[in-house]
């Protein structure tokens, strides 16, 4: 009798009745992922919350900076939670700061990933999917406070911007291309590259510009945002112990052409005992500004979101 858990082992095991791999632990041998796509806009997630995003084309048109490290698993679209009473702060998925949670799970479904844990009285569950014939992602996070004291939190999104073709072996010269920006009426962070070094283009000719413009919202108003490497890391600072997160979030930085270009949103959320919230992140890439826009205005809707992973699983 195998309790409708096929193939179990030490660190996890499929689900019959879900239809789900659900990993019990975050430090498997090697980073287990999903692949998720609805045929042009695609991502990577690893159960540590690693991995990248693309469209249309998974190597010459990625979105995010991600390097294949079997070992480490520490490139990817990262969430943070920081106790601002404490100053003490974990990430939503294990990586990047790697705390140990009181209870870890993910779950790896037909066209989503769920990652929930117990980290100082908090209850996360972050589901990442990608919507049915949408250009964008969606980050849905549920917060819960399980303890028996008000709390008040920042929620602090980060990653890096490639924009163009992989591997990025020329950062420091490509960056200086990549524009990205805070939209205060839309309250996202905007990214276009002026340098696509796209072999076989139709120009005939490996340098062109961008053909699309990256949005990454928030469903509520963000706090702050980031949009500078270092200003968020801090000078020889890491994605485990960011300077923006361990010192608390620094003042808006517009992140202007020549910097180190990231998207990092910061979301203020205050939880009475026992209360729970939902915030909505996307991360997408349209090939018209409006088209941008109208995502981001659709997607503040909490209700929206939940809409369309109905979809997705049907």
């Amino acid at each position: 009798m195998h309790n409708g858990k096929l193939f179990a082992n030490t660190y996890g095991f499929f689900s019959e009745e879900k239809e789900e791999y659900i990993i019990t632990r975050p430090e498997t041998p090697k980073p287990w992922v999903n692949v998720i796509s609805n045929g042009d806009y695609g991502l990577i997630i690893s159960q540590t919350g690693g991995g990248y995003s693309w469209r249309t084309h998974a190597t010459l048109n990625r979105l995010t900076r991600w390097e294949q490290d079997l070992v480490k698993d520490e490139w990817g679209k990262y969430l943070y939670l920081r106790d601002e009473e404490t100053g003490k702060f974990w990430s939503l998925a294990w990586k990047p700061v790697c705390r140990q949670p009181e209870r870890y799970e993910c779950r790896h479904g037909l066209g989503y990933t769920v990652i929930s844990s117990l980290n100082k009285g908090i209850e996360s569950t972050l589901t990442v999917f990608i919507p049915c014939d949408e250009p964008l992602e969606v980050w849905l996070v549920k917060l819960r406070n399980l303890s028996d004291r008000p709390r008040r939190l920042s929620l602090v999104t980060y990653f890096e911007w490639l924009l163009g073709a992989a591997p990025d072996w020329r950062r420091e010269f490509h960056r200086t291309f990549i524009e990205a920006r805070y939209d205060h009426g839309l309250g996202a962070i905007l990214a276009a590259n002026r340098l696509w070094e796209l072999p076989g283009a139709d120009q005939g000719n490996w340098n062109r510009s961008w053909d699309y413009i990256a949005f990454h919202t928030a469903s509520p108003p963000p706090s702050g945002c980031v949009c500078d490497k270092e200003a968020f890391l801090g000078r020889y600072g890491s994605v485990q112990r960011p300077r923006a997160v361990l010192h608390g979030y620094p003042p808006q930085n517009k992140g202007l052409c020549g910097g180190d270009p990231i998207a990092s949103l910061c979301v203020d959320v205050s939880l009475a005992p026992g209360e729970e919230k939902t915030i909505v992140f996307t991360l997408g890439a349209t090939e018209r500004l409006k088209e941008a826009e109208e995502l981001g205005v659709k997607y503040r809707d909490v209700r929206v979101a939940e809409e369309s992973l109905t979809k997705v699983h049907a």
